[in-house]
């Protein structure tokens, strides 16, 4: 039997951003493929504890996992997903347990945090050393691991977690039941404000707020307190789903950190081994991108032409002024290819299948 655990944030149905979006779509490529699912119940309130609420968490949420987890028998694989959406300190050591029985383990990847502790103001010190440490814990005793893409992977090597166990989805996939159409849309063209969709605070993107002069850009997300004037625009907070039928411009931005000289910073570097959401989101939706040159999803980019890779973003306006019809067409019609293939899930499908594979093939050597 084949099964994955499902958890997810205690405020899941209120997110409208890409990690309730991702996740979800994750979890539906396994029931798509016909996995058993073991789902967990959250048992937070809020995002803050009391030290007495976090005890009373820890309980139940470890008493939940273990009810939930017997039906799991030796020979039997198991799918979990790191960081676990409603973290715990006994959870590393219990799928270490589960592993130790004879269960085959797969991880997969929804952020890594060995490298990066995303969004951390309290405690981070502490948190990211307890991050890096369940991770660790969880990649040594995961017979396999599905990673975001071969950069990533080659960094967890260095790190000294065995890559032969890696296998690597490439891009993020952005599922959709709506067909995607070759045929052009109004709102997208070249000659149009570039899209940047995301969170919009000062402190994560820094470099919204000191664009270049003549950077048009539309804003789509929440938290914006910058300029509003005729080159940026701010369009509002949508679904997921909604936005990619409400987006309006040429490009797909893929930017993060302080700086518009490249993508540096703490959210800057993640880009440079992180499949970020926001590609998938674009392109799915029809839309090339632009992406820094640094950044991990660079080759894919450039392998796939759909897009622009630029070293900073004072050169964007002149490239695409220079930009000719024909040039914005293919690549408008190469994100229609790849955006059909992410509404089906394909690329996080063929991972999962390569991972069991491998964990099969081994299981059969094992006999």
């Amino acid at each position: 039997m084949i099964y994955y655990t499902e958890t997810l944030h205690y405020d899941h149905d209120s997110l409208k951003n890409a990690l309730g979006k991702g996740r979800d779509d994750y979890f539906e490529v396994l029931r798509r493929l016909g996995f058993t699912r073991i789902a967990i119940p959250s048992f937070r309130k809020s995002r803050f504890m009391s030290v007495k609420e976090r005890l009373e968490f820890e309980h139940k949420l470890t008493r939940a996992w273990r009810n939930a987890l017997r039906q799991v028998r030796p020979g039997d694989t198991l799918i979990i997903h790191s960081p676990n959406s409603e973290k715990f300190l006994s959870y590393a050591r219990m799928i270490k347990k589960l592993h130790e029985r004879g269960i085959n383990v797969i991880t997969l990847t929804f952020e890594l945090e060995t490298f990066f502790v995303m969004d951390y103001r309290r405690f981070a010190r502490l948190k990211r050393f307890s991050s890096k440490r369940t991770e660790a814990v969880l990649f040594n005793n995961s017979d396999a691991i599905v990673v975001h893409n071969d950069v990533m992977k080659s960094r967890l090597g260095n790190a000294g977690f065995d890559t032969a166990k890696m296998f690597s989805v490439g891009v993020m996939d952005y599922l959709c039941e709506e067909p995607l159409s070759d045929a052009p849309v109004e709102r997208i063209g070249k000659g149009k404000p570039v899209i940047y969709a995301g969170h919009l605070s000062q402190e994560k993107s820094t470099f919204e707020y000191d664009l270049p002069k003549g950077f048009r850009c539309n804003l789509y997300g929440p938290d914006y307190t910058g300029p509003v004037n005729d080159d940026v625009r701010y369009k509002g907070v949508f679904d997921p789903v909604d936005l990619m039928k409400s987006m309006e411009g040429s490009f797909g931005l893929v930017w993060e950190g302080n700086s518009c000289d490249g993508c540096y910073g703490a959210y800057g570097d993640y880009l440079t081994f992180n499949n970020p959401h926001k590609i998938a989101l674009y392109i799915a939706s029809g839309i090339p991108v632009i992406t820094w040159s640094g950044a991990a999803m660079a080759g894919f980019v450039r392998k796939e032409k759909c897009g622009i890779i630029v070293d900073n973003l004072y050169c964007v306006p002149e490239i695409l002024s220079g930009l000719s019809d024909e040039e914005y067409e293919n690549m408008r019609l190469n994100a229609c290819r790849v955006g059909r293939e992410m509404r089906k899930g394909l690329h996080i499908m063929q991972a999962v299948k390569s991972a069991l594979e491998y964990v099969d093939g081994n299981a059969e050597q094992d006999r």
